[in-house]
């Protein structure tokens, strides 16, 4: 029988050991499996490129300028991903550690819940420390704003998802071929979000994996707002790249919701200056 193959796809700035980590748990999980990897480094200046291309023959190391963040950058690798044409395609954020047995877990729930149309299975994770749930699948949690979501906590069966964070994602070459490239609108965050809620509107399976499959620490930055202790400094970091710039929020929120958008659109923001 042949073997699986799965390429998996990242996108790295000056986070040399963990994107190493990342790439050996990849490179070292169970399971008769044809893996290949493509990163891209944008812009580090730790030398996470060169070492990379040094420890990995499987990976292909693309070159960024700094200027692409997370989205653009996961955009640019999945494209040249997809030239490859692979059973399956794994997003996989540099700071996720998969479990040895992630992808053999990840392909059985995909193959359980392939409608026709392919699949995308979302992969939990958990802290490091605390062994709680950090990222994953998500649900939407209102009736009119389209940018309301909730983190599902898995279970021991796949369970439908609408949304999800891009740390650990399978998704099948016939949904990649369905669906297409991850939307470069969106220069760092929303992008996964928004490729999950594509996805479904299509027709592709899209569910949260059984059980977590990981590790990945909550990221500090993306700590709330309101913490901040000055309008002026809650403001500045919502509409940070890494925020919620609000061009590329009102393009989410009108490309996934219907007339009430542009209320969700200034709810975010009142809520961010009343803190």
């Amino acid at each position: 029988m042949k073997s699986i193959r799965i390429c998996a796809v990242l996108s790295a700035f000056n986070r040399r050991d963990k994107t190493i980590a990342a790439l050996e748990a990849f490179f070292g999980q169970e399971g008769d499996f044809e893996l290949s990897a493509v990163l891209m480094d944008d812009g580090s200046t730790d030398g996470t490129g060169e070492a990379v291309q040094s420890q990995f023959k499987d990976v292909t190391v693309l070159k960024g300028d700094g200027s692409l963040f997370w989205n653009r950058g996961m955009s640019v690798a999945y494209k040249h991903a997809l030239t490859l044409t692979k059973d399956y395609y794994l997003w996989l954020n540099d700071d996720s550690l998969l479990d040895s047995d992630a992808l053999i877990r990840l392909v059985g729930d995909a193959v359980e819940v392939d409608a026709g149309k392919g699949s995308i299975v979302v992969g939990s994770t958990r802290d490091p420390s605390t062994r709680l749930l950090t990222y994953g699948g998500l649900r939407s949690s209102s009736s009119w704003h389209p940018g309301k979501f909730s983190l599902i906590e898995p279970k021991e069966e796949p369970l439908h998802c609408d949304a999800m964070n891009g740390n650990i994602v399978l998704i099948s070459d016939s949904a990649a071929e369905c669906i297409g490239g991850i939307d470069e609108y969106f220069s760092h965050s929303m992008g996964d979000y928004d490729y999950a809620l594509c996805a479904n509107r299509l027709g592709v399976s899209v569910v949260v994996g059984s059980g977590l499959f990981g590790d990945c620490p909550r990221n500090p930055e993306s700590a709330s707002w309101d913490k901040q202790a000055s309008i002026l400094k809650r403001y500045r970091k919502a509409t940070s790249v890494k925020g919620l710039p609000p061009r590329e929020w009102a393009y989410f929120l009108k490309k996934h919701g219907n007339y009430l958008w542009p209320f969700a659109w200034i709810s975010t923001y009142r809520r961010i200056l009343l803190g």
